[in-house]
Order: C-alpha cells, then structure tokens, then sequence
C-alpha cells in the first residue's frame, strides 16, 4: 500500500510538474535582447514541415498478420505518430507510380523519381514476422498455510508477436535515408469450458501490431519533426528569458513541451546550444520558448528550433492520457 500510494504520488508530480510552464505576457516584450545572427539563415522566417506520403503496408510475407488484417492497424498507428510530430501527409493515391519507382529502386540500387513533386519523403512499411499461439492450462487446486482450499479454474493463453520494418527514402532522389524496426506484443487469458483454444487471433495481432509501431514512434516523430527557427529574445521583468520562435502548433509545438535549439555554422556543421521549455500561451505567430541565461548567451537568431517528442519516464501511454505527449 505504501509502495502504490509513493507511486501514485509521483506520478501526480510528474503529471503537474511536468507539463507546467511559464507563462508570458504582453509586457514581456518590452525589453528585447539582442543576438547575433546566424551565418547562415540571418533572416528566419517560417518553419520547415515535410511532406510525407506513407504507402500500404506490406503484409504479404507475414500470412498470420494478413489474415488478421493488420496493415491496416500498423497504417492507421503511423499516421497518427508522423502527424502528431507535425508533418503534412500526403494522399497516397496522388503517389501510386512513387511507391512503384521505390520499390524498383530498392530491388536495382538505383533510381530516381521523375513525376510530379508530391512529397519529401516516402514511407515504405513491411511487417517482417508475425505469429499467434494458444495454450491451454489445467485447472489447479492449491492449499494455503491456514489450510484453505483454492481453486484455479482452466484457462486459454492467447499471445501474439509482430515484427515490422520501416524504411524512409527521400524523394526524388529514392535514397533510403533512415530505417525503424519495431517488434511488438500482445497477450491475453480466458477461462475456459474447454480444451479448443482458438479465439482472439485477430485483435491480438493487431494489438501486437499496433505496440510495434508504439514502439519506434518517439523515433518517427524525431525524424519527422519539423525545424522552427529562433525569432527574437526577451528578458522579462522578474529576470527569464524567453525566445520567439516560429515553430505552431501545427508544426508540433505544445505548451511545456521541451525543445533542441541548434546553430548551424557557415560550413553547414551542425552544433546543439541548448534546450528550452515552450511557454504559455501558444499563440498563431509563433510559440514563445523559454530558456535560461548560460542558454540564451549562445542563441542566434535563425538557430533550428525542433520539438522534443521523447516520453517521460512515466512513458509514452501515461503522457498521452495526461496530455503531455
């Protein structure tokens, strides 16, 4: 009991900590801060968003996830996760020759896509592997040190595995850039009236299915993630600091999520200068970020500004039900 009571208390200190933040004012912008600018984007403006078309899933080597219809589930999971991270996905119907000239080029080595410009990405999906089991257990009788009798009635075991794939290549150029590989797992139990286990394949696959996309979604929304840029600086009257950054809601920002700020030097080197934590309120123009003084001594403007979309240590579930993720 003391051990789910401490749980629960830090859970619901994670869960009012955690996505507290500051909140800023009209006034807070009377005292800008200057910053140097960056060699190469002086002028920010904007937030760049890719756009993406993800293909059907490929089921046909795993019988067991095909049968259960689990591309479907698998398809529905992607969406959800590379659009939470703010990118614009494309109709795959506009891309039916695209996902024919990805295919050719992964068999060849080679290629290229010469139609219409209808993404940035393409997103090809294979499940790898895909099993169900069943198993029956006897009922069990048992008798307990006061030497009362319990009784354990039969039952049916239900499990189910999913392995998947999942590659991204540029477009036009056809160039595999990144590649996830998720496994997922589903379980469940029954009484039983009988030895004949066969009931749940179905949802358990695509349970199974669906928690190996779960699995890989703080890695998607990294990659997909859109890049805002640093705006202005602030010092509010009680001593913060706060930028002004392009990155919306529509591009993923929420408030007192954290975010990666990134100088990128005239030679396109790449140097990470700090985090911050996107303040209240979340306005159309831009989401106002939060940083502290060691932090804002190394911002420019038109430093890369990308959400961080890792999960607490609650986990990705929790987040979502608590609103955090």
């Amino acid at each position: 009991m003391i051990k789910k009571s401490l749980v629960l208390g830090v859970v619901a200190g994670l869960s009012l900590g955690g996505c507290a933040s500051v909140e800023v004012n009209p006034t807070d912008m009377n005292n800008r801060v200057q910053l140097p600018l960056s060699a190469t984007n002086p002028s920010p403006d904007g937030a760049v968003t890719s756009k993406v078309v993800i293909f059907e899933v490929d089921a046909s080597n795993a019988t067991v996830a095909e049968e259960s219809q689990a591309g479907g589930s698998i398809q529905f999971a992607l969406d959800g996760y590379i659009n939470q991270a703010g990118a614009e996905l494309v109709d795959r119907n506009l891309a039916a020759q695209l996902k024919d000239e990805v295919i050719r080029a992964e068999m060849g080595g080679a290629g290229a896509y010469q139609g219409a410009p209808v993404a940035d990405y393409a997103v090809r999906t294979t499940v790898t592997g895909a099993s169900f089991g069943a198993e029956f257990e006897e009922a069990s009788r048992w008798t307990d040190d006061d030497g009362e009798t319990h009784v354990t009635p039969p039952s049916c075991n239900y499990a189910s595995r999913v392995g998947l794939s999942v590659d991204v290549y540029t477009v036009p150029e056809l160039k595999r850039v990144k590649s996830f590989r998720g496994t997922g797992s589903a379980s469940a139990s029954e009484d039983a009236r009988s030895s004949n286990c066969n009931k749940g394949s179905p949802s358990l696959v695509r349970g199974a299915a669906e928690d190996a996309v779960y699995e890989i979604q703080e890695d998607l929304k990294a990659f997909f993630a859109p890049t805002g840029y640093v705006l202005h600086g602030f010092k509010t009257s009680d001593g913060k600091f706060i930028l002004k950054t392009s990155l919306t809601k529509a591009t993923g920002a929420r408030e007192g999520k954290a975010v990666h700020i990134v100088n990128v030097t005239e030679g396109g080197d790449r140097y990470p200068v700090g985090e911050g934590k996107i303040a209240k309120p979340l306005v159309q123009s831009g989401a106002f970020v939060v940083v502290d003084e060691e932090v804002i001594s190394r911002i420019h403007i038109g430093d890369e500004v990308r959400v961080d979309h890792n999960c607490s240590i609650m986990g990705c579930k929790l987040d979502q039900t608590l609103g955090m993720n």
